[in-house]
């Protein structure tokens, strides 16, 4: 279906543009345009105005805050497109800050809407779990050293699936509601990092580092899994566990699991993402095996025709 909508000012069509952004948000006050401070949605309208040389306005799919990155956020805008769609990326690049890249771009109907148009959210925390902190990661994890009963996290974790409220572990506006869907939620160990998956229909402002917080009152041994359900359904976020620091969390889109069960750095390693151009080397090709790199990351680099050492 056609995306177009009407005719630019110089009689060039006006589409619908979809884009895949990521970004690392440890330097924005977080997505939503503000009137004064770095915003992702401020970057990305100035980087379209600067190709398209027309007001162009960016919604996004997922309102991220200050220090949250994202991998797959999805927006759209609409404007009279110049280059062709698979050539916009890298003319968006161009104009973007190194924390910000734009990994696709396609033609979509008039009707989508980037927020309306999402069924469902996800958002993943990550947690260091070293005896010291990392420094290739400290800006993508949260460090916590000390004993985490798992098996424990993961029992309480299991109590948020289906319909809740989850204003214990929010902070609701004034007369919206907390009610959400949680379609999965999953915790997973991978070497020193513990990662939590969440999945809903929408999240409420500060649901998932205050979720978290609260997993790991549970971990520590403060509370008990029961305890957790009885938080979760009082109501009251002030007796919710603190929320943790917004820098392990990140907000994913789409269903490319199998790469983004990794943290951002250790994709950094072998991968082309915001959080490692400022120091990156990009080649036309990948040479033959010079890291022994997994098949995975192998598919990864082909398609996108790049290689970063």
């Amino acid at each position: 279906m056609s995306g177009r909508i009407e005719k630019a000012a110089d009689g060039r069509d006006r589409v619908n543009i979809r884009l895949v952004v990521e970004y690392d948000g440890s330097g924005f006050l977080g997505f939503q345009k503000q009137s004064r401070g770095r915003t992702v949605q401020g970057e990305l309208e100035r980087a379209v105005c600067a190709l398209f040389r027309e007001p162009v306005r960016v919604l996004g799919a997922g309102r991220t805050d200050a220090g949250v990155h994202a991998r797959g956020q999805v927006v759209n805008f609409h404007g009279a497109i110049k280059p062709r769609p698979e050539r916009l990326p890298a003319a968006l690049n161009a104009f973007l800050p190194h924390d910000i890249v734009v990994m696709k771009c396609e033609e979509v109907a008039e009707d989508f809407n980037a927020r309306r148009s999402a069924v469902a959210r996800e958002y993943r925390y990550f947690i260091h779990r070293g005896e010291f902190p990392w420094p290739f990661n400290r800006r993508y994890a949260h460090h916590y050293p000390g004993y985490l009963n798992e098996q424990a996290m993961e029992e309480a974790l299991a109590r948020i699936r289906g319909v809740h409220d989850f204003a214990a572990f929010a902070r609701c506006e004034e007369g919206k509601t907390g009610v959400r869907e949680v379609l999965e939620a999953e915790m997973r160990r991978e070497e020193e990092t513990l990662q939590i998956r969440v999945k809903a229909n929408a999240f409420v402002w500060m649901m998932m580092r205050m979720l978290c917080g609260s997993l790991l009152e549970v971990g520590r041994g403060k509370w008990t899994a029961e305890h957790f359900a009885e938080v979760l359904d009082g109501r009251d976020n002030s007796a919710s566990g603190p929320a943790l620091p917004p820098r392990g969390s990140q907000l994913v889109f789409g269903h490319r699991l199998a790469i983004e069960s990794l943290p951002l750095p250790l994709l950094a390693l072998g991968l082309h993402w915001p959080t490692e151009r400022r120091s990156s080397v990009l080649l036309p090709s990948p040479p033959s095996d010079p890291l022994s790199i997994s098949d995975l990351w192998q598919q990864r680099l082909n398609s996108t025709g790049w290689w970063t050492i």
